[in-house]
């Protein structure tokens, strides 16, 4: 790193001050989808996605991929044909669904929007998984093939600004499902409350659904008595509207549910 600090001093500063760390990891969906299926069932119309610091909008897709999820009892797969396949393993008694949910509309809001045409903005996502994590880098690579099929519609803006216009532009084709994982721990204290009250405001109206993938300490507002303590290390909470539901790993690899069925 000093070499290359000393040997072109004047292009890696550049980079830092026109680049943002940014990731976007689609592993996460194997753990998001039990979650996007119950409130699909729930609803029982088609879900219109909307991202909180959606990067490339790669987490969008959760219609796109094909999963296999290890339990105690075996592999419960959910296959898609000519799909990426994402996969978890699964404790507890999670409601892993038998069908994709249905994806009428998918949007989104980021400061810095990356475009998953770009191949720049692409190959700055891959440089920024780590060295060793080479399986990282092939699923990142397959979900750029399935999200430049269809790009979303990711909006440069302030999340706390423009969520209750996207949600508004989402319900025209579906039930509006505002949904994001890793994003909240980026906002001051003060922001993350204040959008808490934003999104449970707008669940409360009936304007949404709200799913989120946070670490426990960013969002004390998703918590549930049962909660305890994480299976594991690098563990988020997953809540549905607020309420803590699952443990699951940052990158999506494993989930621990909370709660008996239904």
């Amino acid at each position: 790193m000093r070499t290359a600090l000393l040997a072109d001093a004047g292009e890696i500063r550049g980079t830092i001050w026109q680049r943002r760390t940014q990731t976007n990891e689609v592993g996460r969906l194997a753990a998001l989808l039990p979650v996007l299926a119950r409130v699909a069932a729930e609803e029982d119309q088609p879900l219109a996605l909307v991202e909180a610091g959606a990067s490339a909008g790669l987490c969008l897709y959760p219609d796109r991929y094909a999963y296999r999820w290890t339990t105690d009892q075996g592999d419960v797969t959910l296959p898609l044909a000519g799909a990426p396949e994402l996969t978890c393993r699964v404790r507890g008694p999670a409601p892993l669904p038998v069908a994709h949910p249905e994806v009428a509309w998918r949007g989104g809001v980021d400061l810095n929007p990356l475009d998953v045409t770009d191949p720049d903005d692409t190959a700055w996502l891959v440089n920024l998984v780590w060295p060793e994590e080479e399986s990282r880098r092939r699923r990142l690579r397959a979900a750029f093939a399935v999200a430049s099929a269809e790009p979303p519609h990711v909006r440069r803006g302030d999340l706390l600004e423009a969520l209750p216009r996207l949600v508004e532009e989402a319900a025209a084709y579906g039930v509006p499902v505002v949904l994001h994982s890793a994003v909240i721990a980026y906002l001051e204290p003060d922001e993350r409350r204040r959008y808490a009250r934003l999104v449970s405001g707008l669940v409360e109206e009936g304007a949404c659904r709200w799913i989120s993938n946070e670490g426990p300490q960013v969002l004390w507002e998703v918590r549930s008595p049962g909660l305890g303590e994480p299976p594991g290390p690098a563990q988020f909470v997953v809540g549905l509207d607020g309420r803590a539901l699952a443990w699951a790993h940052g990158h999506g690899t494993n989930l621990t549910w909370l709660e008996g069925p239904g």
